[in-house]
């Protein structure tokens, strides 16, 4: 632990509120899900939401057992659900190879002081099936649009 816990006498804890659970969300979220969560809630001390560092691989180290891509789709995942937004890109092809930077939409942004998003609030199981493509294919044959038209030239 880090002196600044031993100073205080206190230990340090996870605190989940519980509109927060009982939110659409959270029967949404899977364990991998849960656990990036938990770990980005870890890191925040109360003065740096927007600059929460954590990457793919720190998410999958997170998870346990898991590759760097599975670390990603879980911080995706958050994000695309509102329980977090994306502050600072990161990326190999950057120059400056620094972490991603998060911020918990709960609690307000200590970067921009912009109010609490509560995003995940919002989101409905019914409007992100109908924003979504459905994988069927092509809605029109290969051959159909040459059928079309030949129709158009005949008439």
């Amino acid at each position: 632990m880090s002196s600044k816990w031993k100073k205080n006498r206190r230990a340090k804890f996870i605190m989940i509120e519980s509109y927060v659970v009982k939110s659409p969300v959270w029967p949404e979220l899977t364990a991998n899900d849960k656990a990036v969560y938990l770990e980005i809630k870890w890191r925040y001390d109360g003065n740096n939401n927007g600059k929460i560092g954590l990457g793919a691989r720190e998410a999958a180290a997170a998870i346990g057992k898991s590759s760097k891509d599975t670390g990603k789709r879980a911080l995706d995942h958050l994000a695309q659900l509102g329980l977090i937004a994306k502050v600072k890109a990161s990326g190999f092809s950057m120059k400056s190879r620094e972490t991603a930077e998060w911020r918990l939409t709960e609690y307000v942004c200590n970067v921009t002081g912009e109010l609490p998003t509560k995003d995940f609030m919002r989101w409905s199981k019914e409007a992100s099936e109908k924003t979504t493509v459905r994988p069927q294919g092509h809605t029109v044959r290969p051959q159909g649009q040459w059928d079309l038209k030949r129709e158009a030239a005949n008439a």
